[in-house]
């Protein structure tokens, strides 16, 4: 077990940068170096022995993915971030002209994109809105048609800090025959997260984000159902039965949902997500959320007494690890950030306001220093 105080000596940016912006990217700790730069040394010295070692570490990391979102480990992908594991499920498919898609207005791109891209064979994307942020089934409901065959949604919204009800999300769609994909980057690695009980049938996460891991990780998760009905538009040697019968064309593909991993890998940065992964275990998911929670309510009831609003107020049962806030005057914003850059402190621009995004090394104290800086630029 890794308590709050152990966790935040790990990491070099503490004394040096306020750093709140997780929700973009994390700095990294220092045994994440040591374990990248110690696979880095076998390579630079030509250990023959590297590729099993790298082998060896992604299988690691595997089974610390599965156990972050409540899953088995067959039934997670590699993926080098988010956009490519949802790229997986809408080229997988088989579409047909005038199906239907729902998505949320405000999406990341990464949710999007890869949808749109289906309007060339007559697939239909519709988008919510959702004026008060709260992004409830009701109004997935409210959007279905006989149509609609998938329903993609973030877990945690990148702009708000929305966190979705995803259990009655998945029992809307089943009941309907729809497929229900999440977008979980904002929520894997600081948000209590369980696939199974929350009936989800596809799942993309990037690494770099909470899961404090190098660029370039991340995974996706798939049932054995709907891994079923997807297939491979891009095929490679790692995702067959045997990837090391190098002259053998005909083996079978893996039954697992490895079966959509390519070839040669980043390895560097699977070593590095291995420790970053195994490290945020340690920790405990629940734990880590609950430190963040109330670093966050510090930080909203500090604000009270600045002229600063917050921009969303949701239910308990819907917050998250962001706080969107902003000046009274809005129009300031740009500015407020601009200086609060130049005094070391990483947070986001992001729509209409300023978003907060503490991980658990962060300290009740940085949030007092940031208020602080808030106050001199009211």
């Amino acid at each position: 077990m890794i308590t709050q105080e152990q966790f935040r000596s790990y990491f070099d940016v503490v004394d040096k940068r306020l750093f709140f912006n997780h929700a973009a990217y994390s700095p990294i700790s220092r045994p994440v170096v040591h374990a990248m730069n110690e696979f880095f040394e076998h390579r630079q010295l030509g250990n023959p022995l590297s590729w099993n070692i790298a082998v060896d570490h992604m299988e690691g990391l595997r089974s610390n993915y599965a156990k972050l979102v409540g899953a088995p480990p067959e039934r997670i992908a590699h993926m080098v971030n988010t956009v490519s594991g949802i790229n997986v499920l809408a080229n997988g498919l088989d579409w047909k002209p005038g199906d239907h898609i729902l998505l949320y207005i405000d999406e990341f791109p990464s949710n999007v994109m890869p949808f749109l891209n289906l309007r060339d064979r007559g697939v239909e994307i519709e988008f919510i809105t959702a004026p008060d942020g709260r992004v409830t089934p009701e109004l997935f409901e409210k959007a279905l048609r006989p149509q609609t065959r998938l329903i993609s949604i973030s877990s945690v919204q990148y702009l708000t800090g929305y966190h979705a009800d995803l259990k009655t999300l998945s029992e809307l769609c089943h009941s309907k025959d729809i497929i229900f994909s999440v977008d979980a980057i904002q929520s894997v690695g600081v948000v209590p997260t369980d696939v199974m009980a929350s009936g989800i049938d596809f799942m993309a996460v990037g690494g770099h984000k909470w899961m404090m891991s190098p660029l370039g990780t991340g995974f996706l998760y798939v049932t054995e159902e709907l891994q079923s009905r997807l297939k491979l538009v891009h095929r490679g040697y790692m995702g067959h039965v045997n990837p090391m019968d190098f002259g053998n064309f005909e083996q079978e593909l893996t039954p697992d949902a490895k079966r959509f991993e390519l070839g040669a890998f980043n390895a560097s940065g699977m070593v590095g997500a291995e420790k970053a992964t195994e490290m945020l275990l340690e920790c405990g998911i629940e734990s880590i959320f609950r430190h963040v929670r109330k670093l966050i309510s510090q930080f909203e009831w500090g604000l009270e007494e600045l002229p600063y609003n917050i921009l969303y107020q949701f239910e308990e049962n819907e917050h998250s690890s962001i706080c969107l806030f902003s000046h009274k005057d809005k129009a300031r914003n740009e500015s407020i950030f601009q200086k609060l850059s130049e005094a070391g402190v990483n947070i986001s621009l992001r729509g209409e306001g300023l978003r907060l995004a503490p991980h658990y090394y962060n300290s009740s104290g940085e949030v007092d220093q940031l208020l602080a800086l808030l106050k001199e630029n009211v």
